[in-house]
């Protein structure tokens, strides 16, 4: 049996990789792959988190300071390394976690820029440790169907691919109350964010980026935005004034609306929420003056083949999802996918449809099963591949990533925002040297 340390005691790293390691049964959901590993270890800036955890849940698992890394591996002797802290922490505690030659399981994204990517790709040269980075996206199942699709050659040769990406006025806001506002923690939202469908785009043309040009700005929250309600009185608010004044406030305000909220963003509040005392010693909220990232973009990637990307994202739209258009020489590939279809202002169908168009031919209209779970069913089908063995299906559609993949989803998210911030063209092999 595999033994794990868990670095970040996130609500991800709980319900990803904890609750499925040890067992619930009440929590059949999560799967149970408790007979092929074991947390031995957690560390996080917040001890207290694992110490309540363990007391909740009637666990032993041996609780460590987030700069206590070494000290864990000794006393705990893992296999492999989980991480699921702050995205800024990712790099180092791959890198130590390789020095101790062990297989290393990161989360999106695999570090928050190219310079750490470099370093992290130079440790596993160096390491017996092997790194995967937990693209889930991959998963779904309607993601898989489209890979298929184009291996199977049903697009002929790709041209362009076309991408809209929503989060709606309930999601969105909430990266600007927690530490993804912050570039230095999060890398922005390009980064954090975006790597899912940028590697995802990666995978299903399977080329690698080489030039990216972008527009982007913080347009709906920060300071300035034109929702604060700050903006409109004279009077300095407190921010339970500004909170109860503030539209994304008064729409999903829990005191007053029925939150249909999915278990992505609300894993069990009465079983996880665990304190937040050291990482989170103030109250943040949308509008706060350190906001330093961006929360819409329009850019464009340029591929070694010669195929572009254009790519749209907004932080605060009514619905949740993707719109998605992939074009070449044997047709076209259209898919549109609502993420929260439970919050969504109009009625969705229940069905998921790839559309293929041939260039000179009938339309085809293919129905895809609508999996149940976290990130559409793909959080349950990972954890097969991660603790268990890599599926026949998984080899031959190459779903697992690597630190290569990570690296390439990391280097478009950092030449899209250092694009908008230079109003130049950013090359990333200059991202990734």
């Amino acid at each position: 049996m595999k033994k794990y340390a868990i670095c970040g005691f996130s609500i991800r790293g709980i319900a990803q990789y904890v609750i499925p390691l040890i067992g619930k049964p009440e929590l059949p959901e999560y799967g149970d792959f408790s007979k092929y590993g074991k947390v031995v270890a957690a560390l996080d800036v917040d001890v207290e988190r694992i110490k309540t955890f363990n007391e909740r849940q009637h666990t032993s698992i041996q609780a460590y300071g987030h700069d206590e890394f070494e000290r864990m591996v000794k006393e705990t002797k893992p296999d492999a390394v989980i991480i699921t802290s702050p995205d800024r922490t990712h790099a180092e505690y791959i890198i130590m976690a390789l020095k101790h030659n062990l297989d290393v399981i990161v989360e999106k994204p695999m570090t928050i820029s190219g310079k750490q990517a470099v370093e992290v790709i130079e440790a596993e040269k160096k390491s017996k440790g092997k790194i995967r980075v937990a693209f889930n996206m991959r998963y779904q199942p309607a993601h898989k169907y489209i890979r298929k699709m184009i291996m199977e050659g049903a697009l002929g040769k790709i041209v362009n691919v076309e991408l809209i990406h929503n989060l709606d006025t309930y999601h969105g806001p909430s990266y600007f109350e927690r530490w993804n506002r912050k570039r230095d923690i999060s890398g922005g939202l390009s980064i954090h964010k975006s790597c899912h469908e940028f590697d995802l785009m990666n995978w299903f043309i399977d080329d690698v980026p080489e030039e990216i040009f972008s527009f982007g700005g913080l347009n709906y929250f920060g300071p300035n935005s034109v929702f604060n309600p700050q903006k409109k009185t004279k009077k300095k608010l407190s921010k339970k004034e500004i909170k109860e004044r503030c539209p994304y406030y008064r729409k999903w305000n829990p005191e007053t609306v029925p939150l249909p909220e999915s278990k992505h963003m609300q894993i069990y509040k009465d079983t996880f929420n665990l304190p937040y005392k050291v990482q989170y010693p103030e109250e943040l909220y949308i509008y706060d003056e350190d906001i330093d990232i961006e929360d819409t973009y329009s850019a464009v990637i340029k591929y070694k083949k010669g195929i572009t990307l254009t790519y749209s994202f907004n932080a605060s739209t009514p619905w949740e999802g993707y719109i998605l258009g992939i074009n070449g020489t044997g047709g076209r590939i259209e898919a549109v996918h609502y993420f929260a279809p439970d919050r969504c202002p109009f009625p969705v169908s229940e069905r998921h449809t790839i559309t293929y168009i041939p260039l000179f031919g009938t339309r085809q209209v293919h129905d895809i099963p609508v999996a149940t779970g976290g990130h559409g069913g793909a959080d349950h089908v990972i954890k097969h591949d991660l603790f268990v063995k890599e599926t026949e299906e998984s080899k031959k559609l190459g779903i697992c990533a690597g630190s290569m993949a990570g690296a390439y989803a990391v280097a478009i998210g950092e030449g899209v925002w250092k694009s908008v911030k230079s109003g130049n063209p950013i090359k990333v092999s200059e991202i990734l040297k």
